[in-house]
């Protein structure tokens, strides 16, 4: 198994918030430090909170360990295992509470280290301990971690503003053809109203990253029809899909003009949306280049939303499009620090190559008409994309870099510097 970084879990006592005080019953006990061998990991108590953060764990053997990690400082704390050479972290316990104790395993590589220890008014950095052996150690027996330099809201500004400046220059193209939709409407052409409501329908979906940036906008635009219930006779379902549900449900072009002119009315407001402050924050960017083509696994390989066209493969088309273009603005982080970012771009690649296999003479291929094989074949591309692309929130989460001119350790524990 392999791990960007290794991040704490829950333990089975405490399911509360991170922000909740949590006594451990064994707390008292952890004065000696005691360290035993469980599951072919190391498995080491220590507490942070010390005036240099943790000062009873002074390294060992390369290989798995499991940390149990109790907050003795006064405040709710972030905790990095860091190299002090590379500056990469390689084992995180994230923001928890006063006395609460987290959990944190993974296979730590020969190296020099010291932990880190964030809150709202300092941090501490450990003493420097090494940890020594080969390569491997007993890394059979946990999850292997590569470890990442922490990326800062800072770092992800340029990223911000290069996507939302593609996703502004999109929308001029995605209003006219919004507006050649409805005028084939009006004109009563209903099979040019087809062709021109998949064209745009498609370019709205390439702009996937930005959903959460539009609001109840995106709803009213995009929205699914409800489940259980023909789409066309769906009393909420507004846009694209109330648009699609009447056209291909047979219903004259009069009835489906009206919901086109107010698609075009709604596209018009998301420039301005997309400009007010802060409408893709530096946590969307990663999140947002995953979550596209995990919401089209679950979503669209399954028929859910479509509202009678048979178009979902040219919606996986435009969404592993938004993905590329997600991707783009970050590949100068991701080439320094994801080790998985070629194999990932392989598996887009070939993922849209199948997809657009059945784009046959100006049409898709309806979903349903695929073989058990063919479905099967093209959800496990879809699935291998998604799997890779897992790696990219972890690296692009903002975290503070306590190693960064102007890094804040308030930017760490609170949510107003990360994000979170």
């Amino acid at each position: 198994m392999a791990a960007i970084v290794a991040v704490c879990v829950w333990p089975s006592h405490d399911r509360a918030s991170a922000r909740a005080t949590f006594v451990d019953p064994q707390a008292a006990a952890w004065s000696a430090h005691p360290v035993s061998h469980t599951g072919g990991a190391t498995e080491v108590h220590v507490t942070a909170g010390t005036p240099t953060c943790i000062d009873d764990w002074h390294g060992g053997k390369t290989g798995s360990y499991t940390f149990d990690v109790l907050n003795d400082e006064g405040d709710d704390m972030e905790i990095y295992l860091q190299d002090t050479a590379s500056k990469k972290i390689y084992l995180e316990v994230e923001n928890f509470g006063i006395k609460a104790t987290r959990q944190v395993s993974g296979v730590i590589p020969p190296g020099t280290y010291a932990w880190v220890c964030i809150t709202s008014y300092t941090i501490k950095d450990s003493k420097p301990f090494q940890v020594t052996g080969g390569t491997t150690g007993d890394a059979a027996s946990g999850i292997a971690v590569a470890g990442i330099v922490p990326v800062t809201p800072l770092d992800l500004r340029v990223p911000i503003n290069q996507y939302t400046a593609w996703v502004q220059g999109r929308l001029p193209t995605l209003t006219a053809e919004a507006k050649k939709l409805a005028a084939d409407l009006h004109a009563g052409d209903t099979s040019a109203a087809k062709r021109d409501w998949l064209t745009a329908h498609t370019t709205y979906e390439t702009l996937g990253a930005a959903y959460g940036a539009f609001g109840d906008l995106d709803d009213a635009i995009n929205g699914d029809p409800a489940l259980g219930s023909p789409a066309v006779s769906d009393p909420k379902l507004t846009g694209f899909r109330k648009v699609e549900a009447l056209l291909w449900g047979g219903r004259p072009a009069a009835q489906a003009a009206p919901v086109a002119d107010a698609l075009v009315a709604d596209i018009g407001k998301l420039s301005a949306e997309l400009a007010k402050p802060n409408s893709i924050t530096p946590l969307d960017m990663g999140v947002r280049a995953h979550e596209i083509l995990e919401d089209t696994l679950g979503k669209d390989l399954n028929g859910i939303g479509d509202a009678g066209s048979h178009t979902e493969l040219a919606t996986v088309d435009a969404n592993l499009t938004g993905t590329f273009e997600a991707l783009q603005p970050l590949l100068p982080l991701l080439t320094k620090q994801d080790p998985w970012l070629a194999e990932t771009q392989t598996e887009l690649h070939q993922t849209q190559a199948l997809v657009d296999s059945y784009h046959r003479a100006g049409a898709w291929v309806p979903l349903t008409s695929l073989s058990t094989a063919q479905r099967a074949a093209l959800n496990a591309h879809v699935q291998a994309s998604v799997e890779l692309l897992a790696h990219i929130p972890p690296i692009t989460e903002p975290r503070d870099n306590p190693d960064q001119e102007g890094g804040s350790a308030g930017g760490a524990a609170g949510s107003g510097g990360n994000g979170k």
